[in-house]
């Protein structure tokens, strides 16, 4: 049986998996994303995946690719592999085929390979992690672009609020897991009523999107007013993509894709308030069916889809 691996390296999480053609995750493996010597750990790791039948790996990156030469040019959440030519280094290690793609676009992929978007010809994905990644299937392909959503700027003000980037005002500022536990630190040293004040035995400066949730799931009305504040930033976004692309859907997916009941109200009006109509009033803004593992899910079918070129 042909199968491929699939590596997605994220802000927080390395995930990498054995997959079939047919999609079927065989073997899968998880752990933190840290800073130090990635590609040593991940090229450790994939030597335990190797056996008969793969046909390549596949990476799926957090940042800004060049995917004719599989190099890394920037990752503003994981600046340990800015510049990093992992296509070169595992095909050496390896002897086989390498594709590296930006995560999200992976992701985007693996949707309309076997998720939700396999019945869309259009449509846009989010990624709803650490950061804010964004990847698009248009007219069936792949669209082979950047794709940084996360860093449209919203608040071009000075107010805005800095990003990891190094700019101010980006939409992954307002909507992002780490924008969710900064908002949330700065109300709370500023004097918000909220039991978050509590956690992690009163250093609230270690808290992680996780207490947000749950504290939000309690009532805590901080937290909740957390989350309906960035589903409205996130539909302002979701608005000019709509306008800019004409989707069939848009497909949430993510680490976050947990709070979903939480914003997907705020989110719905502002996107229905801020697009245009007629490009609109179809658009399914939908959550992604994959319980985890997308990605590399998406990263080993990109693989499938190279070697089937050739």
């Amino acid at each position: 049986m042909k199968t491929a691996i699939g590596i997605d390296i994220g802000g927080t999480n390395i995930k990498i998996a054995c997959v079939s053609e047919k999609g079927e995750v065989l073997e899968k493996f998880t752990e933190p994303t840290n800073s130090n010597d990635i590609i040593q750990r991940v090229a450790d790791n994939v030597r335990k995946f190797i056996k008969p039948g793969v046909v390549g790996i596949g990476f799926g990156i957090a940042g800004i690719i060049d995917r004719k030469r599989g190099v890394v040019l920037e990752s503003p959440n994981i600046a340990g592999l800015n510049n990093s030519p992992v296509r070169e280094i595992f095909e050496k290690e390896f002897s086989l085929p390498v594709v590296v793609e930006n995560d999200a676009n992976a992701y985007a992929y693996g949707e309309k390979w076997i998720g939700t978007g396999r019945d869309f010809n259009t449509f846009v994905v989010l990624t709803l992690g650490t950061g804010l990644g964004g990847g698009l299937i248009y007219k069936g392909e792949l669209f082979e672009g950047p794709m940084e959503v996360g860093h449209m700027v919203i608040n071009p003000d000075s107010s805005g609020r800095f990003c990891t980037c190094g700019s101010f005002g980006c939409l992954e500022a307002y909507v992002s897991g780490r924008a969710i536990v900064n908002r949330v630190i700065t109300l709370l040293e500023e004097g918000a009523k909220s039991i978050l004040r509590d956690c992690c035995e009163g250093n609230f400066y270690k808290m992680t999107p996780e207490h947000v949730y749950k504290t939000a799931l309690e009532g805590d009305n901080l937290s909740r007013d957390i989350f309906r504040e960035t589903g409205r930033y996130l539909g302002i976004g979701i608005a000019s993509l709509i306008n800019i692309f004409s989707p069939d859907a848009i497909i949430l997916g993510g680490g976050l894709i947990g709070s979903w009941d939480l914003f997907i109200e705020e989110l719905r009006t502002e996107v229905f308030k801020r697009a245009l109509e007629p490009l609109s009033q179809n658009v399914e803004i939908l959550k992604t069916t994959f319980q985890e593992g997308s990605g590399s899910i998406g990263a080993a079918g990109l693989v499938f889809k190279t070697a089937s070129k050739k």
